[in-house]
């Protein structure tokens, strides 16, 4: 294989198994790291593949304690955002992209720290903007979880609600992300050739989590996480500053 296969290989090994114990930030986590050695064009396609695979994971585990009355809303609002998303994806350049990836993922990383949100009954009207939120930056820049986890501590679900809920929402609106790209001739074989065989990579990063996740202390693993990530959005930040225009 070659050196971006094997590179896309382990990187969503690992993310798949961040997104196993966390919910979120496996691909925050692959993504930068995979934008060193392809355009972040094709990084963000490989993502969107490979979220499915995380996703799924997810759903086998954690499926049991989805509230569904909740995903229902967050599809109708993901469908016209993963539109609106795939056509940021076609139009915007990719130094903007590289920018706007890294200062999403410093976004979400003050957002995960700093704001503590009081919790709130279930609103469907809320649910429907945090998808069609989601849908967007699923689709331009593969990061979904934001707007939905962001609700989720709205309403206050516990820790495997969150887990099941959004990964049953994650896979049909990242299967919505792969239908539209695949439709609008985004997959090239270089996208393919990378994407598939990290398949099963991923999906064991999310199962290995599994045990693992019920013994460790969340409170360690919650400080090193958000390091973790500053340091993947200051390198996509510094390469889009340092790269030609």
């Amino acid at each position: 294989m070659s050196m971006a296969v094997w590179v896309v290989f382990v990187a969503w090994l690992v993310g798949g198994f961040v997104s196993g114990l966390v919910g979120v930030g496996g691909a925050m986590l692959a993504v930068p790291v995979a934008a060193q050695i392809l355009s972040m064009h094709d990084v963000i396609l490989i993502s969107c593949i490979l979220n499915v695979a995380m996703d799924l994971g997810l759903v086998v585990l954690h499926f049991r304690y989805c509230r569904l009355s909740a995903v229902w809303p967050m599809w109708l609002g993901a469908l016209p955002g993963s539109w609106a998303g795939v056509y940021l994806l076609l139009y915007i350049p990719d130094q903007a992209l590289r920018l706007f990836v890294g200062i999403s993922l410093l976004i979400f990383i003050y957002w995960q720290r700093l704001i503590s949100v009081p919790r709130h009954g279930e609103s469907p009207v809320l649910a429907c903007l945090a998808g069609f939120v989601s849908g967007v930056l699923g689709s331009a820049i593969s990061f979904d979880g934001p707007p939905v986890a962001a609700y989720a501590l709205y309403v206050g679900w516990k820790p495997r609600e969150v887990l099941g809920t959004l990964g049953v929402f994650f896979i049909v609106r990242g299967l919505m992300t792969v239908l539209l790209q695949w439709q609008t001739g985004l997959y090239s074989d270089l996208v393919l050739s990378c994407a598939l065989p990290a398949i099963p990579a991923t999906l064991l990063g999310t199962l290995v989590a599994f045990p693992l996740a019920k013994r460790m202390q969340m409170a360690t693993f919650a400080r090193i996480l958000p390091a973790i990530l500053t340091l993947a959005a200051l390198s996509v930040i510094l390469d889009a500053l340092l790269a030609s225009p």
